[in-house]
């Protein structure tokens, strides 16, 4: 934890000096606004604890480390006006606070800051900046599918789980990338990286879904039942198609579809004792921890100390923790 703890704060440091606003300060506000919330800072952490683990200067990673801070932010701040969130982190969102307009634009100049930060890298930073540019089109492609997810009702388990690996998997996985890069480590130890990134990001969003239906909205950061409201085609949701009775089946098809006008509150609490009559929250569980044994299985093959293998391990353990 000691060292977690020393690049959390060289983290924080490094970014109270970056330089992320600018005239004019109203297109810069909302930057900052969203960027200097504290937040898990997983990404980054993530980026720092991989320099570190491949034996790297954890200094030569910071901003690629920003980068994907910056990049990730970026998207937030879109996915709040798709979802038409009014919550992140307990605070408004960007769009509530400073409408739809400036959200977008705010949130356009961050991805460009995000690119140009990767380019500060000072190891190889082409293939910083080339990881963002391809994470970039993964995380596209993942919203697409989540976008029309909400309007089909034969979603599939598999299906969902590809759009979870595209739109949120495959960002922490470059950033554990983009740290391997900063230590010039081998390429099957990036490969190896990379899986346990994805891995431990599927295991990280299914745990994401679980907490937006069961969670403490004070500890999450985001009004609970927000996938339920926006009809969201969630692992919970498919895993209670798989499993339910016919008659149940067709409550949540109703619910879902809109054939089944209720209030917020209603809507959410039938949906959650729907979900509670074939134990989704226990089934979720059990697929979150398949997930979390595959990543260590790769982590178990990457070459480099225990040690600094134990710092992500313990990490992304306490990650995964959270209040349930």
């Amino acid at each position: 934890m000691e060292q977690i703890t020393k690049l959390s704060n060289d983290f924080n440091e490094f970014i109270k000096h970056a330089k992320l606003n600018g005239e004019p300060s109203c297109l810069y506000e909302p930057v900052t606004y969203t960027i200097m919330q504290s937040g898990k800072r997983l990404r980054p952490m993530l980026c720092l604890l991989a320099c570190d683990l491949f034996g790297g200067n954890t200094n030569n990673a910071l901003y690629p480390a920003l980068a994907l801070e910056t990049f990730h932010n970026f998207t937030l701040i879109h996915d709040d006006i798709m979802d038409n969130a009014s919550v992140r982190r307990s605070k408004p969102t960007v769009f509530k606070k400073w409408g739809g307009n400036q959200a977008i634009l705010s949130g356009d100049v961050m991805f460009a800051k995000a690119v140009e930060l990767a380019l500060k890298s000072p190891v190889n930073p082409a293939e910083t900046a080339r990881l963002i540019a391809k994470v970039s089109i993964e995380v596209c492609e993942g919203q697409q599918f989540d976008l029309e997810f909400e309007k089909r009702n034969d979603v599939s388990v598999d299906e969902y789980i590809n759009m979870i690996r595209l739109k949120t998997a495959v960002l922490l996985a470059t950033a554990l990338d983009a740290g391997a890069v900063c230590a010039n480590t081998s390429e099957t130890n990036r490969q190896l990286i990379y899986e346990y990134g994805i891995n431990i990001g599927l295991a990280f969003q299914l745990q994401d879904d679980l907490l937006d239906c069961y969670g403490n909205q004070e500890v999450f950061g985001k009004a609970i039942g927000g996938d339920i409201i926006e009809n969201k085609k969630t692992f919970l949701y498919l895993k209670a198609i798989e499993t339910a009775n016919d008659a149940d089946k067709t409550a949540l098809f109703d619910i879902f579809s809109g054939k089944k006008i209720l209030d917020n509150n209603t809507k959410i609490a039938k949906v959650k004792a729907l979900y509670d009559k074939v134990d989704v929250k226990g089934q979720t569980e059990e697929t979150i921890q398949k997930y979390y044994n595959k990543a260590h299985s790769f982590m178990d093959n990457i070459d480099a100390p225990k040690d600094k293998k134990a710092n992500i391990l313990n990490y992304a353990e306490m990650l995964l923790k959270r209040e349930k």
